[in-house]
């Protein structure tokens, strides 16, 4: 071999064990390092989020929370605040508009809800504020004037 083709030889050499993508060598060959690169960035498939939740009658139920997610898109910040801000609190009954929103839920537990939502510490959902358009519109929830 000539001196040229040595070079070329070692660098390559350098190169693969040195720095393949971007990453330094554990002295541990090309293979360990593309192992270690393929690992560090293929997708994890994690387990679903279990959250848990109160049942009605007692007891507790558990969920899937990004099935939830993605079947109860929030609705914009915008969009909720406005709704929020034409809802009048005060001569409305909450806990009846509640009850018709929240079915699943205990009486005081979908008060909460709703009232947390139409504060803004919760954020709304468009199921919710589609509803909350309907019974404005059809005089259920009283307006600010």
């Amino acid at each position: 071999m000539s001196r040229i083709d040595n070079i070329i030889s070692e660098e390559i050499s350098k190169v693969l064990n040195e720095d393949f993508f971007g990453e330094k060598s554990h002295d541990d060959g090309v293979g360990d390092l593309i192992k270690h690169y393929l690992h560090k960035h293929k997708k994890k498939h994690e387990a679903p989020k279990k959250k848990v939740r109160k049942k009605v009658g007692g007891g507790e139920e558990y969920y899937d929370y990004d099935d939830y997610q993605r079947k109860n898109k929030k609705l914009a910040h915008g969009d909720a605040t406005s709704i929020s801000n034409t809802v009048d609190m005060e001569k409305t009954n909450i806990a009846s508009v509640a009850r018709d929103l929240f079915p699943d839920h205990t009486e005081e537990g979908a008060q909460s809800q709703l009232r947390k939502i139409l504060k803004g510490e919760r954020p709304m959902t468009k199921k919710i504020a589609t509803k909350i358009d309907k019974m404005i519109s059809g005089g259920q929830i009283a307006v600010k004037q």
